[in-house]
């Protein structure tokens, strides 16, 4: 009888050892096709000291700071101008391909398709954390720069292509192929005292590295997961462009 009542509870704990992964399981989010799960939590954010390959300063990353960012979706690779096309058809680049990422729109064009897919632009917080991770690391791939990690100084390519240019959660190309809106606004930090001349004049602020056909001798601040830029949301580049997130409880 004792052996009965044993086996029956040794059976009774393995059934619940093998239901609790699949009860975990159920609890986390689904996770859309092409997107990746960025999870909640702090991270650093921006930098105190320039890197030491850094051959520019960065007085807008300013200071370097905790942050706690909701868990959310990213695109896994930059919206291609195939995918771009099917919600905006006015949108005409002349013999340009259909699987590179799209570019020549404002953040306006990249809003309304986010918008239109049930997604959103990504916050600046959110696409620094996708493309960092937690350890603080200055490149996607780590804190050295490579020009060949990444595509800058080239022509755009299709998304994956530099397969080093991915973040610790596997977003790829944050360091090149076009640089990226984000739905923030560009504000200093908090305790920044620098001077931008964006500040403050309604500007959407723009991440990362973009191709440009030509080699700059600013690439590897460009290609850093800290650098900020901006632009007005009316206006497009020719090397801009973007990706769409979601948050986790939508």
């Amino acid at each position: 009888m004792f052996f009965i009542r044993r086996s029956f509870c040794l059976y009774l704990i393995l059934f619940f050892v093998l239901l609790l992964p699949r009860s975990l399981w159920s609890a986390l989010p689904l996770l859309p096709e092409g997107m990746v799960l960025i999870p909640a939590g702090f991270f650093e954010m921006g930098l105190d000291d320039l890197p030491p390959d850094s051959p520019w300063g960065q007085e807008n990353a300013k200071p370097k700071h905790s942050v706690l960012v909701p868990g959310f979706f990213i695109d896994r690779y930059e919206v291609t101008y195939g995918d771009y096309v099917k919600v905006d058809k006015t949108h005409v680049l002349e013999n340009y391909p259909k699987n590179i990422p799209v570019t020549m729109v404002t953040w306006r064009d990249a809003d309304r398709y986010c918008s239109a897919l049930g997604k959103r632009l990504p916050t600046e917080a959110e696409w620094e954390k996708a493309a960092r991770g937690k350890d603080g690391r200055i490149y996607p791939w780590g804190n050295t720069f490579d020009p060949e990690k990444s595509n800058i100084g080239k022509t755009p390519k299709v998304g994956g292509s530099f397969p080093e240019d991915k973040s610790p959660y596997g977003v790829f190309d944050m360091a090149g192929n076009v640089s990226e809106w984000t739905d923030s606004w560009y504000r200093p930090y908090p305790g920044n005292t620098y001077k931008s001349p964006g500040y403050g004049i309604f500007q959407k602020v723009v991440r990362g590295g973009a191709f440009n056909a030509n080699r700059h001798f600013a690439d590897e601040m460009f290609a850093q997961v800290t650098f900020r830029n901006y632009n007005r949301p009316h206006i497009a580049g020719s090397d801009n462009g973007f990706r769409c997130a979601r948050s986790t409880l939508e």
